[in-house]
């Protein structure tokens, strides 16, 4: 008996994997959300000189926020999305470098990373946390988003591959290790994935589903199956929670620029 069919594996510089990516923003008020929860941020700033995106992608979050600051700094070592990032914010300085190696070259009075940590190892978690942090400017705001642990799409992978990504459990390593010199607090925002049809939701979770490396890959049959039991609304369609954890770190009024 053959094989069943099996969902995707993305090559992130792939035209799939830019399809899929682009049917769940058609469909998800994720980044509207979060634009709405930054803007809020960005307008109790003391300070807009630099604004930092690390992981910024194709650019689409990094330009909405872009003419708030007298500087965008965009890091991006993906080439393929850098290149996108380049041609939709050509006055943006970008970095292809990841993260822990990039070297910005002024402080952040917006440090951002979003929906990011997916790409990088658990156990390299708290050494990003604290390289952002590093970046930050004495009044500014550091920001990671993250879906929540327990959102409908976060559940799906933790069915299929027994992972969770724990925003939240970093944030508490990264208050006992700074928590003296630091104010670290996190938001839960809601947010979801509204599809008409089956073919449109499966194409999101083999989407989501790939935010891991994929050694063993579900079968599209499971992966259907599970979006018609917990996904179906009742009124026809599809609707996914995808909640987002908002992590924000400040340095402590009481610590000035120390």
């Amino acid at each position: 008996m053959p094989d069943q069919p099996r969902i995707r594996i993305f090559d992130s510089q792939g035209e799939a994997y830019k399809q899929a990516f682009q049917v769940f923003l058609d469909h998800t008020d994720q980044k509207r959300n979060a634009k709405r929860w930054l803007q809020r941020v960005v307008d109790s700033l003391p300070a807009r000189n630099t604004f930092i995106d690390a992981g910024a992608g194709n650019g689409e979050v990094t330009r909405a926020f872009a003419g708030a600051f007298a500087r965008t700094i965009a890091i991006e070592p993906n080439a393929f999305l850098l290149n996108q990032l380049r041609q939709a914010i050509p006055t943006a300085e970008a970095i292809g470098s990841p993260i822990l190696s990039a070297m910005p070259p002024a402080p952040g009075d917006l440090v951002l990373c979003s929906h990011t940590l997916y790409y990088i190892p658990a156990d390299q978690w708290l050494a990003h946390l604290e390289r952002l942090v590093s970046w930050m400017s004495p009044t500014g705001v550091t920001l990671v988003i993250l879906q929540h642990r327990e959102s409908g799409c976060m559940n799906m992978v933790h069915h299929f591959f027994d992972h969770r990504f724990e925003l939240r459990r970093i944030a508490e390593a990264f208050r006992v290790k700074h928590g003296d010199r630091y104010d670290v607090e996190t938001t839960l925002d809601p947010a979801h994935i509204e599809t008409p049809d089956l073919a449109s939701t499966y194409t999101v979770a083999e989407f989501m589903l790939n935010l891991l490396a994929i050694d063993q890959a579900p079968t599209r049959q499971d992966v259907e199956a599970y979006v018609q039991s917990h996904f179906a609304a009742p009124d026809g369609g599809y609707r996914i929670p995808v909640h987002q954890d908002f992590l924000q770190i400040k340095v402590r009024a009481t610590v000035g620029t120390a």
